[in-house]
Protein backbone atom coordinates (compact mmCIF):
# COMPACT_ATOMS: atom_id res chain seq x y z
CA UNK A 1 0.00 0.00 0.00
CA UNK A 2 1.10 3.71 -0.29
CA UNK A 3 2.63 5.04 2.50
CA UNK A 4 3.99 8.54 2.61
CA UNK A 5 6.28 10.65 4.92
CA UNK A 6 4.16 11.79 7.61
CA UNK A 7 4.79 14.93 10.05
CA UNK A 8 5.78 13.26 13.79
CA UNK A 9 2.89 12.55 16.10
CA UNK A 10 2.24 12.82 19.94
CA UNK A 11 -1.13 11.20 21.02
CA UNK A 12 -1.08 13.39 24.39
CA UNK A 13 -2.57 11.80 27.24
CA UNK A 14 -3.82 9.03 25.81
CA UNK A 15 -4.47 5.63 27.74
CA UNK A 16 -2.34 2.61 25.90
CA UNK A 17 -3.33 -1.26 26.49
CA UNK A 18 -0.43 -4.09 25.16
CA UNK A 19 -2.48 -7.09 24.75
CA UNK A 20 -0.02 -9.69 23.71
CA UNK A 21 2.05 -8.71 26.79
CA UNK A 22 -0.37 -7.23 29.55
CA UNK A 23 2.01 -4.26 29.63
CA UNK A 24 -0.29 -0.75 30.17
CA UNK A 25 -0.25 2.84 31.26
CA UNK A 26 -1.23 6.45 30.31
CA UNK A 27 0.65 8.85 29.21
CA UNK A 28 2.04 10.50 25.94
CA UNK A 29 2.97 8.60 22.99
CA UNK A 30 5.22 9.60 19.99
CA UNK A 31 5.51 8.48 16.82
CA UNK A 32 8.13 8.68 14.17
CA UNK A 33 9.57 7.79 10.88
CA UNK A 34 6.70 5.10 11.29
CA UNK A 35 7.52 3.68 14.54
CA UNK A 36 7.01 4.06 18.26
CA UNK A 37 9.80 6.88 19.75
CA UNK A 38 11.03 7.22 22.97
CA UNK A 39 11.44 10.84 23.37
CA UNK A 40 9.18 13.78 21.79
CA UNK A 41 10.05 14.73 18.84
CA UNK A 42 10.42 18.30 17.27
CA UNK A 43 7.60 20.05 14.62
CA UNK A 44 5.19 17.22 15.79
CA UNK A 45 1.47 17.61 15.27
CA UNK A 46 -0.30 16.55 18.85
CA UNK A 47 -3.13 14.80 19.02
CA UNK A 48 -5.30 15.22 22.21
CA UNK A 49 -6.06 11.70 22.95
CA UNK A 50 -7.25 12.20 26.70
CA UNK A 51 -9.92 9.51 27.30
CA UNK A 52 -9.11 7.41 24.86
CA UNK A 53 -7.55 4.35 24.55
CA UNK A 54 -4.25 3.19 22.28
CA UNK A 55 -4.36 -0.85 20.95
CA UNK A 56 -2.67 -2.30 18.11
CA UNK A 57 -4.53 -2.05 14.88
CA UNK A 58 -6.94 -4.89 14.49
CA UNK A 59 -6.21 -7.65 11.88
CA UNK A 60 -8.76 -9.20 9.37
CA UNK A 61 -7.86 -13.12 8.10
CA UNK A 62 -11.03 -13.58 6.11
CA UNK A 63 -12.59 -10.60 4.31
CA UNK A 64 -14.91 -11.35 1.33
CA UNK A 65 -14.01 -8.48 -0.69
CA UNK A 66 -15.14 -9.72 -4.02
CA UNK A 67 -12.37 -8.31 -6.34
CA UNK A 68 -12.25 -9.14 -9.05
CA UNK A 69 -15.68 -10.54 -10.33
CA UNK A 70 -18.28 -9.12 -7.93
CA UNK A 71 -17.43 -5.35 -7.68
CA UNK A 72 -20.95 -4.74 -7.55
CA UNK A 73 -20.72 -6.39 -3.20
CA UNK A 74 -17.23 -4.82 -2.83
CA UNK A 75 -13.15 -3.99 -4.44
CA UNK A 76 -10.05 -3.19 -2.96
CA UNK A 77 -10.72 0.05 -2.23
CA UNK A 78 -14.08 0.22 -0.63
CA UNK A 79 -13.01 -2.71 1.35
CA UNK A 80 -9.56 -1.28 2.25
CA UNK A 81 -11.70 1.75 3.88
CA UNK A 82 -14.55 -0.15 5.42
CA UNK A 83 -11.35 -1.86 7.23
CA UNK A 84 -9.36 1.54 8.21
CA UNK A 85 -13.11 2.61 9.28
CA UNK A 86 -13.72 -0.22 11.46
CA UNK A 87 -9.77 -0.38 13.25
CA UNK A 88 -8.42 -3.04 11.01
CA UNK A 89 -4.64 -1.93 9.17
CA UNK A 90 -4.41 -5.17 7.68
CA UNK A 91 -7.12 -7.02 6.00
CA UNK A 92 -6.47 -10.28 3.89
CA UNK A 93 -9.19 -11.14 1.64
CA UNK A 94 -10.40 -14.21 0.32
CA UNK A 95 -10.06 -16.03 -2.57
CA UNK A 96 -13.49 -16.58 -3.92
CA UNK A 97 -13.38 -14.20 -6.66
CA UNK A 98 -14.64 -14.75 -10.42
CA UNK A 99 -11.63 -15.95 -11.23
CA UNK A 100 -10.73 -17.55 -8.16
CA UNK A 101 -7.25 -17.00 -6.63
CA UNK A 102 -5.57 -20.35 -7.52
CA UNK A 103 -2.77 -19.10 -9.62
CA UNK A 104 0.15 -16.95 -8.93
CA UNK A 105 -0.01 -14.34 -11.89
CA UNK A 106 -3.34 -13.60 -10.77
CA UNK A 107 -2.90 -13.40 -7.51
CA UNK A 108 0.20 -10.82 -8.48
CA UNK A 109 -1.81 -8.60 -10.28
CA UNK A 110 -4.22 -8.35 -7.28
CA UNK A 111 -1.17 -7.78 -4.64
CA UNK A 112 0.14 -4.77 -7.17
CA UNK A 113 -3.46 -3.26 -7.49
CA UNK A 114 -3.67 -3.25 -3.80
CA UNK A 115 -0.34 -1.63 -3.00
CA UNK A 116 -2.18 1.69 -4.33
CA UNK A 117 -5.36 1.20 -1.52
CA UNK A 118 -5.02 4.37 0.99
CA UNK A 119 -6.81 2.79 3.84
CA UNK A 120 -5.76 -0.95 5.32
CA UNK A 121 -3.15 -2.40 4.24
CA UNK A 122 -5.11 -5.41 1.50
CA UNK A 123 -3.12 -8.84 1.58
CA UNK A 124 -4.53 -12.32 -0.22
CA UNK A 125 -4.97 -16.06 1.13
CA UNK A 126 -4.49 -18.49 -2.06
CA UNK A 127 -6.93 -21.10 -2.84
CA UNK A 128 -6.61 -24.58 -1.80
CA UNK A 129 -8.17 -26.16 -4.75
CA UNK A 130 -8.82 -25.26 -8.05
CA UNK A 131 -11.81 -23.10 -8.45
CA UNK A 132 -12.27 -23.63 -5.12
CA UNK A 133 -13.98 -27.02 -6.10
CA UNK A 134 -12.33 -29.10 -3.47
CA UNK A 135 -11.59 -31.79 -6.34
CA UNK A 136 -7.61 -31.13 -7.41
CA UNK A 137 -5.27 -28.71 -5.57
CA UNK A 138 -4.44 -25.41 -6.52
CA UNK A 139 -0.74 -24.07 -7.60
CA UNK A 140 0.25 -23.66 -4.15
CA UNK A 141 3.43 -23.37 -4.77
CA UNK A 142 2.82 -20.29 -7.09
CA UNK A 143 0.30 -18.80 -5.01
CA UNK A 144 3.28 -18.47 -2.29
CA UNK A 145 5.77 -17.27 -4.34
CA UNK A 146 3.66 -14.36 -5.42
CA UNK A 147 2.99 -13.23 -2.18
CA UNK A 148 -0.02 -15.17 -0.25
CA UNK A 149 0.01 -14.67 2.87
CA UNK A 150 -2.51 -17.76 4.16
CA UNK A 151 -4.31 -20.22 1.95
CA UNK A 152 -8.16 -20.47 2.08
CA UNK A 153 -11.22 -22.62 1.17
CA UNK A 154 -12.79 -19.47 0.89
CA UNK A 155 -16.02 -20.48 3.02
CA UNK A 156 -16.82 -23.48 0.34
CA UNK A 157 -16.18 -26.39 3.32
CA UNK A 158 -14.14 -29.21 1.68
CA UNK A 159 -16.30 -32.48 1.48
CA UNK A 160 -13.67 -34.99 0.36
CA UNK A 161 -11.29 -35.94 2.85
CA UNK A 162 -8.81 -37.10 1.00
CA UNK A 163 -8.22 -34.02 -0.85
CA UNK A 164 -7.98 -31.80 2.51
CA UNK A 165 -5.23 -34.53 3.81
CA UNK A 166 -3.27 -33.70 0.34
CA UNK A 167 -4.14 -29.60 0.88
CA UNK A 168 -2.50 -30.18 4.28
CA UNK A 169 0.61 -32.22 3.26
CA UNK A 170 1.08 -30.28 0.38
CA UNK A 171 1.05 -27.01 2.42
CA UNK A 172 2.87 -27.59 5.60
CA UNK A 173 6.38 -27.22 4.37
CA UNK A 174 5.32 -23.79 3.49
CA UNK A 175 4.54 -22.46 6.97
CA UNK A 176 1.44 -20.46 5.99
CA UNK A 177 -1.87 -20.82 8.01
CA UNK A 178 -4.41 -22.80 6.14
CA UNK A 179 -7.76 -21.20 6.67
CA UNK A 180 -10.58 -23.74 6.84
CA UNK A 181 -14.49 -22.56 7.23
CA UNK A 182 -15.59 -26.44 8.81
CA UNK A 183 -18.80 -27.65 7.79
CA UNK A 184 -20.33 -31.37 6.24
CA UNK A 185 -21.83 -30.12 3.30
CA UNK A 186 -24.64 -32.89 3.09
CA UNK A 187 -25.69 -32.35 6.37
CA UNK A 188 -26.17 -28.40 5.21
CA UNK A 189 -27.43 -28.59 1.95
CA UNK A 190 -31.00 -26.45 2.01
CA UNK A 191 -30.80 -24.94 5.86
CA UNK A 192 -31.20 -21.85 6.31
CA UNK A 193 -31.44 -21.34 10.21
CA UNK A 194 -29.93 -23.28 12.90
CA UNK A 195 -31.52 -26.28 13.55
CA UNK A 196 -33.65 -25.90 16.46
CA UNK A 197 -36.46 -24.71 18.34
CA UNK A 198 -36.41 -21.81 16.46
CA UNK A 199 -36.42 -23.40 13.35
CA UNK A 200 -39.42 -25.30 13.96
CA UNK A 201 -41.26 -22.36 15.21
CA UNK A 202 -40.56 -19.77 12.01
CA UNK A 203 -40.70 -23.07 10.03
CA UNK A 204 -37.16 -22.66 8.44
CA UNK A 205 -34.97 -25.41 7.34
CA UNK A 206 -32.51 -25.70 9.90
CA UNK A 207 -28.83 -26.44 9.90
CA UNK A 208 -27.58 -29.17 12.48
CA UNK A 209 -24.86 -28.00 15.03
CA UNK A 210 -23.57 -31.37 14.31
CA UNK A 211 -22.48 -30.28 10.58
CA UNK A 212 -19.85 -27.76 11.96
CA UNK A 213 -18.27 -30.11 14.50
CA UNK A 214 -18.32 -33.20 12.43
CA UNK A 215 -16.60 -30.44 10.06
CA UNK A 216 -14.25 -29.00 13.27
CA UNK A 217 -13.15 -32.75 14.23
CA UNK A 218 -11.94 -33.79 11.17
CA UNK A 219 -9.97 -30.30 10.30
CA UNK A 220 -8.42 -31.45 13.94
CA UNK A 221 -7.52 -34.88 13.17
CA UNK A 222 -6.29 -34.14 9.80
CA UNK A 223 -3.96 -31.18 11.46
CA UNK A 224 -2.37 -34.14 14.28
CA UNK A 225 -2.40 -35.97 11.01
CA UNK A 226 0.02 -33.74 8.75
CA UNK A 227 1.40 -31.29 11.38
CA UNK A 228 -0.03 -28.12 9.31
CA UNK A 229 -0.93 -25.33 10.75
CA UNK A 230 -5.03 -25.03 10.51
CA UNK A 231 -7.39 -21.70 11.51
CA UNK A 232 -10.95 -22.75 11.78
CA UNK A 233 -12.49 -19.52 10.79
CA UNK A 234 -16.04 -18.79 11.61
CA UNK A 235 -16.76 -21.27 14.76
CA UNK A 236 -20.42 -20.71 16.13
CA UNK A 237 -21.16 -23.69 18.61
CA UNK A 238 -19.72 -24.90 22.57
CA UNK A 239 -19.09 -28.06 21.08
CA UNK A 240 -16.62 -26.75 18.51
CA UNK A 241 -15.04 -24.40 21.20
CA UNK A 242 -14.70 -27.46 23.48
CA UNK A 243 -13.20 -29.32 20.71
CA UNK A 244 -10.47 -26.53 19.80
CA UNK A 245 -9.32 -26.16 23.16
CA UNK A 246 -8.76 -29.62 23.69
CA UNK A 247 -6.85 -30.11 20.69
CA UNK A 248 -4.45 -27.33 21.28
CA UNK A 249 -4.10 -28.82 24.80
CA UNK A 250 -2.87 -31.83 23.12
CA UNK A 251 -0.29 -29.47 21.24
CA UNK A 252 -2.65 -29.97 18.15
CA UNK A 253 -1.41 -26.68 15.07
CA UNK A 254 -5.08 -25.73 15.28
CA UNK A 255 -6.29 -21.95 16.25
CA UNK A 256 -9.98 -20.91 15.44
CA UNK A 257 -12.49 -17.44 15.68
CA UNK A 258 -16.10 -16.90 15.95
CA UNK A 259 -17.90 -13.90 14.18
CA UNK A 260 -17.57 -11.05 16.45
CA UNK A 261 -21.42 -10.56 15.65
CA UNK A 262 -22.17 -13.69 17.23
CA UNK A 263 -21.14 -13.13 20.55
CA UNK A 264 -24.30 -10.97 20.49
CA UNK A 265 -26.60 -12.36 18.17
CA UNK A 266 -28.52 -15.72 18.12
CA UNK A 267 -31.46 -17.82 16.49
CA UNK A 268 -33.68 -15.89 18.35
CA UNK A 269 -33.36 -12.72 16.54
CA UNK A 270 -34.15 -14.33 13.27
CA UNK A 271 -37.61 -14.89 14.84
CA UNK A 272 -38.03 -11.32 16.37
CA UNK A 273 -36.40 -9.37 13.00
CA UNK A 274 -39.37 -10.73 10.82
CA UNK A 275 -37.11 -12.50 8.91
CA UNK A 276 -34.56 -9.99 8.13
CA UNK A 277 -32.42 -11.39 5.81
CA UNK A 278 -29.46 -9.76 6.76
CA UNK A 279 -29.56 -12.39 9.51
CA UNK A 280 -29.21 -15.02 6.95
CA UNK A 281 -25.50 -16.12 7.58
CA UNK A 282 -23.12 -19.15 7.34
CA UNK A 283 -22.32 -20.04 10.20
CA UNK A 284 -26.10 -19.29 10.80
CA UNK A 285 -26.90 -17.94 14.75
CA UNK A 286 -27.17 -20.24 17.36
CA UNK A 287 -28.70 -20.64 20.26
CA UNK A 288 -28.09 -18.84 23.37
CA UNK A 289 -26.11 -21.33 25.19
CA UNK A 290 -23.75 -21.37 22.23
CA UNK A 291 -23.58 -17.53 22.27
CA UNK A 292 -22.36 -17.55 26.00
CA UNK A 293 -19.98 -20.20 24.81
CA UNK A 294 -17.91 -18.34 22.12
CA UNK A 295 -17.92 -14.86 24.86
CA UNK A 296 -16.09 -17.56 27.85
CA UNK A 297 -13.94 -18.37 24.94
CA UNK A 298 -13.30 -15.24 23.65
CA UNK A 299 -12.41 -13.80 27.28
CA UNK A 300 -10.26 -17.14 28.41
CA UNK A 301 -8.05 -16.25 25.07
CA UNK A 302 -8.90 -19.68 23.33
CA UNK A 303 -10.22 -18.41 20.00
CA UNK A 304 -10.15 -14.98 18.34
CA UNK A 305 -12.61 -12.92 16.26
CA UNK A 306 -13.49 -12.17 12.54
CA UNK A 307 -15.49 -9.51 11.16
CA UNK A 308 -16.68 -12.36 9.20
CA UNK A 309 -17.45 -9.44 6.30
CA UNK A 310 -19.21 -10.78 3.17
CA UNK A 311 -20.61 -7.59 1.72
CA UNK A 312 -23.81 -8.33 -0.37
CA UNK A 313 -25.98 -5.79 -2.79
CA UNK A 314 -29.93 -5.25 -2.16
CA UNK A 315 -30.25 -7.63 -5.60
CA UNK A 316 -28.65 -10.42 -3.52
CA UNK A 317 -30.77 -9.60 0.15
CA UNK A 318 -34.19 -8.73 -0.55
CA UNK A 319 -35.68 -11.85 -1.49
CA UNK A 320 -37.71 -14.69 0.75
CA UNK A 321 -35.25 -15.64 4.03
CA UNK A 322 -34.56 -18.96 2.66
CA UNK A 323 -33.85 -17.36 -0.58
CA UNK A 324 -31.50 -14.58 0.17
CA UNK A 325 -27.57 -14.99 0.16
CA UNK A 326 -25.95 -15.93 3.38
CA UNK A 327 -23.53 -13.46 4.05
CA UNK A 328 -23.11 -10.04 6.30
CA UNK A 329 -20.86 -6.70 6.37
CA UNK A 330 -18.86 -6.74 9.30
CA UNK A 331 -15.04 -4.84 9.28
CA UNK A 332 -16.94 -1.53 10.36
CA UNK A 333 -18.84 -2.66 13.53
CA UNK A 334 -16.49 -5.72 15.06
CA UNK A 335 -15.50 -3.39 17.43
CA UNK A 336 -18.59 -2.43 18.68
CA UNK A 337 -19.88 -5.90 18.92
CA UNK A 338 -17.13 -7.51 20.80
CA UNK A 339 -16.55 -4.87 23.11
CA UNK A 340 -20.19 -4.83 24.30
CA UNK A 341 -20.23 -8.29 24.35
CA UNK A 342 -17.20 -8.56 26.68
CA UNK A 343 -18.77 -5.65 28.82
CA UNK A 344 -15.70 -3.03 28.22
CA UNK A 345 -13.32 -5.57 28.77
CA UNK A 346 -10.87 -4.05 26.08
CA UNK A 347 -7.79 -5.93 26.56
CA UNK A 348 -9.92 -9.01 25.35
CA UNK A 349 -11.25 -7.34 22.90
CA UNK A 350 -7.44 -6.27 21.50
CA UNK A 351 -5.84 -9.77 22.36
CA UNK A 352 -8.92 -11.09 20.07
CA UNK A 353 -9.04 -8.68 17.27
CA UNK A 354 -5.70 -7.56 17.04
CA UNK A 355 -2.77 -10.11 18.50
CA UNK A 356 -4.17 -13.50 17.67
CA UNK A 357 -5.23 -12.85 13.87
CA UNK A 358 -1.34 -11.10 13.54
CA UNK A 359 0.30 -13.73 14.97
CA UNK A 360 -1.55 -16.19 12.91
CA UNK A 361 -0.05 -14.68 10.01
CA UNK A 362 3.36 -13.97 11.69
CA UNK A 363 3.85 -10.57 13.17
CA UNK A 364 4.29 -9.77 16.58
CA UNK A 365 1.53 -6.50 17.15
CA UNK A 366 3.51 -4.67 20.79
CA UNK A 367 2.74 -1.25 21.92
CA UNK A 368 6.68 -0.44 22.49
CA UNK A 369 9.52 1.72 21.63
CA UNK A 370 10.89 1.25 18.48
CA UNK A 371 8.00 -0.74 17.15
CA UNK A 372 6.01 -0.02 13.78
CA UNK A 373 3.11 2.47 14.46
CA UNK A 374 0.50 0.42 13.56
CA UNK A 375 -2.29 1.27 16.43
CA UNK A 376 -5.93 2.13 16.14
CA UNK A 377 -7.54 4.86 18.53
CA UNK A 378 -10.66 4.06 20.23
CA UNK A 379 -13.10 5.67 22.56
CA UNK A 380 -14.10 3.03 24.56
CA UNK A 381 -16.49 4.29 26.60
CA UNK A 382 -18.72 5.72 23.33
CA UNK A 383 -22.25 4.62 22.40
CA UNK A 384 -22.72 4.54 18.90
CA UNK A 385 -26.23 3.46 17.26
CA UNK A 386 -24.95 0.82 14.22
CA UNK A 387 -25.63 1.92 10.42
CA UNK A 388 -25.28 0.41 7.64
CA UNK A 389 -22.14 0.14 6.26
CA UNK A 390 -20.41 3.86 5.58
CA UNK A 391 -17.33 3.06 3.24
CA UNK A 392 -18.31 -0.77 2.93
CA UNK A 393 -20.88 -1.38 -0.46
CA UNK A 394 -22.67 -4.02 1.51
CA UNK A 395 -26.57 -3.32 2.57
CA UNK A 396 -26.41 -6.32 4.82
CA UNK A 397 -25.53 -5.23 8.55
CA UNK A 398 -27.05 -7.09 11.02
CA UNK A 399 -26.73 -4.67 13.79
CA UNK A 400 -27.96 -2.20 12.28
CA UNK A 401 -30.39 -0.06 14.39
CA UNK A 402 -28.74 -1.75 17.65
CA UNK A 403 -27.08 0.71 20.66
CA UNK A 404 -23.20 -0.58 20.81
CA UNK A 405 -20.41 0.25 22.92
CA UNK A 406 -17.25 1.70 21.88
CA UNK A 407 -16.32 3.63 18.65
CA UNK A 408 -13.19 3.96 16.50
CA UNK A 409 -11.32 7.25 16.51
CA UNK A 410 -8.90 6.43 13.94
CA UNK A 411 -6.66 3.69 12.62
CA UNK A 412 -3.24 4.25 11.70
CA UNK A 413 -1.01 1.77 9.69
CA UNK A 414 3.23 2.16 9.82
CA UNK A 415 2.55 6.02 11.23
CA UNK A 416 -0.20 7.04 8.90
CA UNK A 417 -3.49 7.75 9.56
CA UNK A 418 -5.94 5.55 7.22
CA UNK A 419 -8.73 6.82 8.81
CA UNK A 420 -9.04 9.84 11.31
CA UNK A 421 -12.10 11.12 12.75
CA UNK A 422 -10.11 13.66 14.73
CA UNK A 423 -8.89 15.44 12.14
CA UNK A 424 -5.27 14.30 12.62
Amino acid sequence: MRVQAERPVVLRGVRWICPASGRRGDGDIFIVDGRIAESRPGDARVVDARGLTLLPHFVEVAAHLGDPGYLWREDLVSGSAAGAMGGFGLVVATPDTDPVIDRGALLGDLQARASGVTGAEVRFAGALTVGLKGEELAEIGSLVDAGAVALSDGGQAIADGLVLRRALDYSRPFGLPVLLRPGEPLLEADGVVHEGAVALEVGLRGIPAAAEEIGVGRAIALARQTGARVHLNAISTAQSVAQVRDARQQGVRVTASAPARALLLTDADVDHSDYDTSLRLVPPLRPELDRLALVDAVRRGDICLTSAHLPLSRVEKEHEFERAMPGAAGLETAFAAALTALDGDIEAVGRALAVGPAELLGRRPRLEAGAVANLVLVDSEATIQAAQPAASRGVNEPLAGRSLRGRVVGTMVAGRWVYSSIGA
